[in-house]
């Protein structure tokens, strides 16, 4: 499909086709809700007198794609010529790649079976309510650009959630577990809500936290979560250009303790994966902060040109209707080489577990999170369980007061939002040590 000659010489242009399966179950206290449906459509920018302009619409099945995108490009282009401003753009070598395939899709009823025989491990004469929710999606992505690139992607994911809430006299706890694959929904491990009932029951025993500081350990899921919100946030490019970032003015300085190297990579095989972002560049692992350096910002073509850096492969689009904008992938915290022992060798701690919720400031550097879990750490040993646990700090102090990092190493799937858009992303790292952090 030749993007170039529908639009002229002048100006730059891409457009992305997607074609979509989703089939959707949710079961909450034994209700079951369910969907299945397909949609296409199509989503064009065009960049004149430095604006952009964007248009999109649904695709009908017999409609011809070549002959939609020509009267977006009219109207994206007449939207782009309303302002004049001073976008330049980082563009990489276009290619023209056919990669990916697409999973095999569960139909609903097929899910909503295996989906109520799981529900049966919520069964408990504390459990309060249950909620296990699935999500399948199958997705053809195909790109052009005035360039000459010309890219089709196939790709899918499975993302299953449990929640369990169990209850005693006045006391409330939920527990949840999380699920992910990209080869289907037979691939999803069931028994996490079983586990996520066991979470909650545990937590009906625990006690309220200390408060002060304290010497933290975070298991893998705390440590990604910490990396991905507090760190890779502040490294997005649009942030740090528009100065809303702690790390605006950082590159090349120290920021943590050199145990400390995190990066963001959309070529790892999890659940952010992807092998070309919705500008057609190519992904690539980016390092963002390497023995406790800042070294590098996640980007577009846009805000790669204007800190005079290459394009990474890091604007992504929740699909077709929206345009791309600057987001993570999968953002790790890097493995060291301390045992578990080593990590938890303390006279006293806190160790936590999972996160429940929390709240960055990227500006100030500020945050705070809600551990699912967490236990006493006495001479070394893992004690009593704690509930309603907060640790909060400093991104760039709690990055420099890291003192142990494990050799192991976990992740987590999610769905990372950010101007109204979701995007599928993982996280996470190994066991780490963090010293004087704020308990609550």
């Amino acid at each position: 499909m030749d993007i170039g000659r529908l639009l002229g010489k002048n100006s730059y242009a891409d457009a992305r086709i997607e074609r979509s399966v989703r089939s959707s179950v949710r079961i909450s206290d034994g209700e079951v809700k369910s969907s299945h449906g397909y949609n296409q459509g199509i989503g064009v920018r065009v960049l004149q007198n430095g604006s952009w302009g964007f248009a999109s619409c649904d695709l009908s099945a017999n409609q011809d794609a070549e002959k939609a995108i020509a009267g977006m490009l009219e109207k994206a282009a007449k939207l782009a010529r309303l302002a004049k401003g001073r976008i330049r753009l980082a563009l990489p070598k276009p290619e023209k790649r056919k990669v990916g395939k697409v999973p095999p899709i569960t139909e609903p009823e097929g899910q909503v079976h295996d989906l109520l025989e799981a529900a049966k491990d919520f069964a408990g004469k504390k459990v309060a309510s249950s909620t296990i929710s699935c999500t399948d999606t199958n997705l053809v992505k195909e790109f052009y650009s005035s360039e000459g690139a010309g890219i089709v992607q196939k790709t899918g994911y499975t993302y299953v959630s449990c929640m369990c809430v169990a209850r005693d006299g006045e006391k409330i706890q939920r527990g949840m577990e999380r699920d992910w694959s990209r080869s289907g929904f037979k691939k999803i491990d069931l028994g996490i809500a079983g586990l996520a009932k066991e979470k909650a029951l545990r937590l009906l025993d625990a006690d309220p936290p200390p408060k002060g500081r304290f010497n933290v350990v975070l298991d893998p899921e705390v440590t990604g979560v910490f990396s991905h919100e507090a760190l890779g946030h502040a490294c997005e490019a649009d942030s740090v250009i528009d100065r809303e970032s702690i790390l605006s003015d950082k590159m090349g300085k120290r920021i943590g303790n050199p145990l400390v190297t995190i990066a963001d990579d959309p070529t790892a095989e999890n659940f952010g994966h992807y092998a070309y972002d919705d500008e057609g560049v190519k992904a690539k692992r980016t390092v963002l902060v390497e023995k406790g350096v800042l070294k590098g910002y996640i980007n577009s073509m846009e805000t790669a040109h204007a800190l005079r850096m290459t394009p990474n492969g890091h604007a992504r689009a929740q699909n077709y209707s929206a345009v791309p904008v600057v987001r993570m992938s999968n953002t790790y915290f890097q493995s060291g080489d301390a045992s578990l022992e080593d990590v938890f060798d303390v006279r006293s701690g806190v160790y936590v577990k999972g996160v429940r919720g929390g709240s960055v400031d990227i500006f100030s550097g500020g945050f705070m999170f809600k551990a699912e879990e967490a236990y006493g750490i006495k001479n070394g040993e893992k004690g009593k369980i704690m509930r309603d646990v907060t640790i909060s700090g400093s991104i760039l102090h709690t990055l420099l007061d890291v003192e142990c990092v494990g050799k192991d190493f976990g992740t987590s799937p999610g769905m990372c939002g950010k101007f109204g858009q979701d995007a599928p992303v993982s996280d996470g790292g190994p066991h780490i040590r963090v010293r004087n952090v704020a308990i609550g």
